[in-house]
């Protein structure tokens, strides 16, 4: 007999809560056989907003990057996509997202041209070549600059690679777009021109672009940083932008630390 697993009902009070950003997470987080893998987590992104998650190795970005679109199904707690519950109505939500990259799981082909990865993604996200081809023509316009198409993703930059990858994760309209080791083999040196080059790029659908790198000193201001920890046990903490929970009691050092870059003349609050 096939079973099929229960969703829960929509959280309506979340979906309001989630008015205004285009991803809103409350208590994210998900657990292994080995412990906590991610979490709890508590995020709002709103349009034009970039994230990045940054921490050592093993501490959940890969996981997390796919829970925030959808797409981790051990993951717990509220998110709220476009307005959609992505607990309730998981598939609905994924539409409204797209991975760029994740490990070696989601990942250009090196060996294909540009024009040859562009017919790839068209083919994976049922998007006609047409439409992909105008959405090339808007991305190449909002960034500044053009990759020869004819190029094998393997000869170019590294800085290039990353914001190619992303071009490919928007061919359709997205909402959410995630991309892992955003910043691997990118100079220090160009590193802020990469986060300038995904901020131009949530201009397209007014979305935002979760990055998972290696370094965040570089991100622009006005991101949100997330530092992830690393840790093997459950967390019970409410509020992850403050040091302390609503009850007053210091906040668990364990648990995902989440910033706001200050813009120029601003400070971080303590």
């Amino acid at each position: 007999m096939i079973r099929f697993s229960k969703r829960p009902p929509v959280n309506t009070k979340a979906v309001e809560d989630a008015s205004g950003v285009v991803l809103h997470a409350r208590d994210l987080n998900a657990q292994g056989r080995k412990g906590m893998i991610f979490g709890p987590l508590d995020m709002d992104l709103a349009p034009r907003q970039l994230a990045v998650i940054h921490g050592p190795a093993g501490a959940g970005k890969s996981a997390l990057l796919l829970a925030l679109c959808g797409r981790f199904r051990r993951t717990r707690g509220t998110l709220v996509i476009d307005g959609i519950d992505a607990m309730a109505e998981p598939y609905r939500a994924i539409q409204r997202t797209s991975v760029a990259r994740i490990a070696d799981y989601v990942v250009p082909e090196d060996r294909l041209t540009l024009n040859e990865s562009v017919a790839e993604r068209c083919h994976l996200d049922a998007v006609s070549l047409r439409k992909a081809e105008s959405r090339v023509r808007q991305i190449e316009e909002i960034v500044g600059f053009r990759i020869d198409h004819s190029c094998e993703f393997e000869q170019l930059e590294a800085i290039e690679r990353a914001v190619a990858s992303v071009a490919l994760a928007m061919l359709r309209e997205t909402k959410v777009v995630v991309i892992d080791d955003a910043d691997v083999m990118v100079p220090h040196n160009q590193q802020r021109l990469l986060f300038e080059m995904f901020s131009k790029l949530t201009e397209l659908d007014d979305s935002t672009i979760i990055a998972a790198t290696v370094d965040d000193d570089m991100a622009l201001p006005g991101s949100l940083d997330v530092e992830l920890p690393a840790h093997n046990r459950v967390h019970a903490v409410r509020d992850l932008h403050t040091n302390e929970d609503p009850d007053g009691n210091s906040r668990d050092p364990e648990a995902p630390e989440v910033t706001q870059v200050p813009f120029e003349g601003d400070e971080y609050e303590t």
